[in-house]
């Protein structure tokens, strides 16, 4: 059966984390010209035809979702009762790699997801087909290569002040710390989860931000270590034209270790500030930017979320 358009259920923008990653479907699918909506359990959807869609949600939203044999689902997570009267090869519980592993039964089987991106997998558990994927930076390719242009006016919009974009938890309350102490200021905005609230900004303003700031690193917590978690801030970071900072190992990985990459917060920091005296950081970049363009837009995960499709349902999801 053909799917002829995209629905987003649930987590408005701004309404809570996981919307920046519907969004990014959302802007995605809309570039490639599929008919693409965007509704929650507020709105009044009782004259909407949802008929031969393919619905993107989270399983926290997802409880007043048109419920239809003729439509596939894309669920990050699933809970027990959700989807009553679909049957189970209509839906495709969306995880996160690699970090839900953890979660798997042990003798769970993962297959490379084919023509997939690095650590993009399949494995059927419960009766339910699961897609293993992580996020994308916000920016399609063209925003990409519109930045890459622009490189050298980026780099020189740099400033003495850190803008942070998110929730000030354990590491970046520490990176803070670190800021003050040596006179640098630190910029902290979003992560509201409110959507009418002032400290909300827009791709652009947040773009602006980050480009701006004396470095942009991509910092996790411990437990985000443990987890092997590929975060989202990597490649937006880079993607704005800023160097990669990681203290996570399989970040470094997953770009040929050609990031800025330590265990020690300090350290860390100090190599990101000298990076910024490096006569040929613009080139180094934008070799970086590259990649994610080429590998980390939401486009590539549409681009995996189709020949999932293929491979593993009764539906299509035409190019």
């Amino acid at each position: 059966m053909e799917i002829k358009q995209i629905v987003i259920w649930g987590h408005k923008l701004h309404s809570h984390t996981h919307s920046y990653i519907h969004n990014g479907f959302y802007l995605g699918f809309k570039s490639l010209g599929y008919p693409t909506s965007w509704y929650d359990d507020k709105d009044d959807v009782s004259q909407i035809d949802f008929s031969q869609s393919l619905f993107i949600t989270e399983h926290q939203v997802n409880k007043k979702i048109p419920l239809r044999t003729d439509c596939l689902y894309l669920s990050h997570y699933v809970d027990k009762g959700d989807y009553e009267g679909v049957p189970k090869e209509n839906i495709i519980v969306l995880k996160v790699t690699l970090r839900d592993f953890r979660d798997d039964p042990q003798d769970t089987i993962y297959t490379p997801l084919k023509d997939g991106e690095k650590h993009e997998y399949h494995s059927q558990i419960d009766g339910y087909h699961c897609l293993y994927m992580y996020w994308a930076t916000d920016l399609l390719p063209d925003e990409i290569d519109q930045n890459i242009q622009r490189i050298s006016e980026i780099q020189r919009s740099r400033t003495n002040e850190v803008n942070f974009i998110g929730s000030v938890t354990d590491v970046w309350y520490f990176f803070r710390q670190i800021c003050l102490e040596n006179g640098i200021k630190f910029n902290q905005s979003g992560a509201t989860f409110d959507k009418s609230s002032v400290y909300n900004v827009s791709i652009e303003e947040n773009v602006k931000r980050i480009q701006t700031s004396l470095i942009s690193p991509a910092f996790q917590s411990q437990s985000q270590l443990v987890e092997r978690y590929i975060p989202c801030r990597i490649f937006k970071n880079i993607s704005y034209g800023r160097m990669g900072i990681t203290n996570n190992p399989i970040v470094h990985e997953l770009f040929d270790e050609a990031l800025l990459y330590d265990t020690d917060f300090v350290q860390l920091i100090n190599k990101g500030i000298q990076f910024e005296l490096n006569p040929d950081k613009e080139e180094t970049v934008v070799k970086l930017m590259a990649f994610v363009r080429d590998h980390h837009t939401y486009l590539n995960r549409i681009h995996s979320i189709q020949n999932y499709i293929h491979t593993y349902t009764s539906f299509t999801l035409q190019v």
